[in-house]
């Protein structure tokens, strides 16, 4: 489905909005009012990741949280919890009456001292994990997800995978700016034209393995040289993550990761927000799995956007509540209500 949007004149550059988008301007640090926060340590195979939840709901003097449906964010490549896009959507949500949960991939920001590996691009275990856990908490009537860019990905592959099986309190997905096909997109990620993106994204990875390899030496199976040499994502793939996860090589990788093959087993209700200018994620690397795609996913597509953009404006609104937060707020207010009457719990 095509939608369209109000995006003045001045601010339609893929450009402008990618970038605008990852400016720290309007980036809310915690919830307002009182309200009580929790660091959530979830168990996964080997260790554990971490959650960062905004309770909505509770009392300051008591502290009692009434059951609410639980949004989990989970960021992109390179991100983490404290990314701009998921503290902005945690506000947003949370603001609505959501209890908003900010997960942290296992290697990313808070959960690398207690990771057993770095993550990949495909790994939906951890996602899986914090869901089943909010699932069973009793201050949780309900779970929806929202991923961003990779993360939207890894949302988008985790309910392929799920297919007819589907926790019973999951009530609904949403993805932004998700790539389907890592094949094509990093090919697209290693070219001239998304350079800058590149080194952005790219020293944020490298970061990672550096702290990964700080925080636990003998899991790393590379070095400081290795990672110094790395320039490019297939680099990175192929010396750092193939091998951590045994995948053949980095075309096996990347079809694995790709979430695209999923959508047609997605059975959860679901949104995909995608702009066609998109300088990292383009449109024609979208579109051709819609054909094939579940009739439980909902496709909206935009011609002006850029990546995690949609920015209408330089207030605070069209950072926090912008068009796509506003988009997966009603798609979620039809699906996943944040005062849903509790699920039944086996």
């Amino acid at each position: 489905m095509r939608s369209e949007l109000p995006i003045p004149r001045w601010l339609r550059s893929a450009h402008v909005q990618t970038i605008g988008a990852a400016v720290p301007i309007h980036v809310p640090t915690r919830p307002t009012g009182d309200v009580e926060t929790e660091l959530l340590r979830v168990p996964v195979e080997g260790g554990y990741v971490h959650a960062h939840a905004w309770w909505a709901g509770a009392r300051a003097a008591s502290a009692i949280v009434s059951p609410r449906v639980a949004v989990v964010l989970v960021h992109g490549i390179a991100g983490s919890a404290d990314s701009h896009c998921c503290m902005r959507a945690a506000a947003a949500f949370h603001r609505a009456g959501y209890h908003a949960v900010r997960m942290n991939m296992r290697g990313a920001g808070t959960s690398v001292e207690d990771a057993p590996s770095l993550y990949h691009a495909g790994l939906t275990s951890d996602l899986d994990a914090v869901v089943r856990k909010l699932g069973k908490d009793p201050r949780v009537s309900g779970v929806a997800i929202l991923g961003f860019s990779g993360g939207g990905s890894v949302a988008l592959k985790l309910a392929g995978e799920w297919g007819d099986l589907a926790p019973r309190a999951v009530l609904g997905v949403a993805s932004v700016s998700a790539p389907l096909d890592y094949v094509r997109v990093a090919a697209r990620m290693d070219g001239w034209t998304c350079l800058p993106y590149r080194f952005h994204v790219l020293r944020g990875l490298l970061d990672r393995a550096r702290a990964f390899a700080a925080a636990h030496p003998a899991k790393a199976r590379y070095g400081e040289q290795d990672l110094a040499r790395i320039k490019r994502f297939r680099a990175f793939d192929r010396e750092i993550i193939g091998p951590m996860f045994g995948f053949r090589d980095v075309d096996d990788y990347y079809q694995a990761a790709s979430a695209g093959p999923w959508l047609p087993s997605v059975r959860v209700p679901t949104l995909l927000l995608h702009a066609e200018d998109d300088p990292l994620v383009p449109g024609d690397t979208i579109r051709p799995w819609a054909s094939s795609a579940s009739r439980a996913i909902r496709f909206e597509l935009t011609a002006h956007g850029g990546h995690i953009g949609w920015l209408g404006g330089l207030d605070e609104a069209s950072w926090v509540t912008g068009w796509s937060a506003r988009r997966v707020l009603g798609f979620f207010a039809d699906h996943a209500p944040p005062c849903r009457v509790a699920i039944a719990r086996a």
